[in-house]
């Protein structure tokens, strides 16, 4: 497997160091030692299955989109079709420009994949940042919020914003790229980038698939668009669904947490066999039916 590692300044785009690990001992060792802000562990040969700790609710079905999951080949097509329509508009909007997506995992992992494969032709790279709220650094890593306190996925959205800020002359537009439920997320999201300063060193788009047609997003889109209006983002361009069920859906999303307490750490999820679960084959297979979104490049 090849394990991705990022450090507060960024050497390269999407990685300072990379490592072909073959357990996961291995894995454990080396993040726990090199403590980035944040890694990635990409399916490579030879493949070995990630596995919590006994007794470790990490890979309980606990959200409820994870439970008596069916797959919904009508809640799939809807899901693809407006990932076709904000494609369409990601495009006109970024047009022959070079632009950075910024897609946080876990939530816009799928998203991206079922956007990206209709946009072959543009001059685009994407950056997973590892974002997840609900996962913290442990004490011993140093990493710590403005509090003093373990940092967790929220606050590494600034750190990764930080550790991109050398890179983002070389590109003239920056996507944020994400799911929308409440829209509390984006809106945070692009607070962060304006704290920081990056709508004065780039054009920032946001861009999002939202849960249930919008109905759930009004409130929040209402404050997105107004940052569009008052010159602070370039542009706000959203599509709804029936449902973002890949929402915390681990099996779907395909990618997770070994520990949520130890690291914003990226595991791939996989069965026995070492492959992907039957429903994320499912998903993927109507979704994602028309290619490949571009991968990450390295380096």
């Amino acid at each position: 497997m090849e394990l991705w590692l990022r450090f507060l300044r960024a050497e390269r785009l999407q990685a300072d160091s990379v490592v072909d690990v073959s357990s996961p001992e291995e894995w454990r060792g080396i993040v726990r030692d090199q403590r980035p802000i944040s890694s990635i562990l990409w399916l490579k040969p030879p493949l070995f299955r990630p596995t919590a700790a006994p007794g470790s609710v990490c890979f309980m079905r606990r959200h409820p989109h994870e439970k008596n999951y069916a797959n919904n080949p009508e809640r799939n097509a809807s899901f693809r079709q407006a990932a076709i329509r904000l494609a369409s508009k990601l495009g006109d909007a970024v047009g022959a420009e070079k632009t950075l997506v910024f897609a946080p995992l876990r939530g816009a992992w799928p998203i991206w994949k079922a956007v990206g494969q209709f946009l072959p032709d543009l001059e685009i790279d994407v950056y997973h940042p590892v974002t997840s709220s609900f996962v913290f650094h442990s004490a011993e890593s140093g990493i710590v919020n403005r509090q003093g306190r373990p940092a967790s996925g929220r606050f590494n959205n600034i750190l990764e914003l930080q550790r991109l800020r050398p890179v983002l002359h070389e590109y003239r537009f920056l996507v944020y790229l994400d799911e929308i439920v409440s829209g509390g997320m984006m809106a945070g999201y692009l607070r962060d980038m304006i704290g920081l300063g990056l709508d004065r060193d780039i054009k920032i788009v946001a861009c999002g698939l939202a849960d249930d047609f919008g109905r759930r997003s009004e409130f929040k889109r209402r404050l997105i668009a107004a940052l569009k209006d008052e010159g602070r983002i370039a542009d706000f361009l959203w599509e709804g669904c029936s449902s973002l069920i890949t929402q915390d859906q681990k099996y779907l999303l395909g990618i997770h947490y070994l520990d949520y307490h130890d690291g914003l750490n990226i595991v791939p999820v996989l069965n026995d066999r070492t492959e992907y679960s039957d429903e994320y084959t499912a998903f993927e297979s109507e979704v994602m039916a028309s290619g490949r979104a571009p991968n990450p490049r390295w380096p």
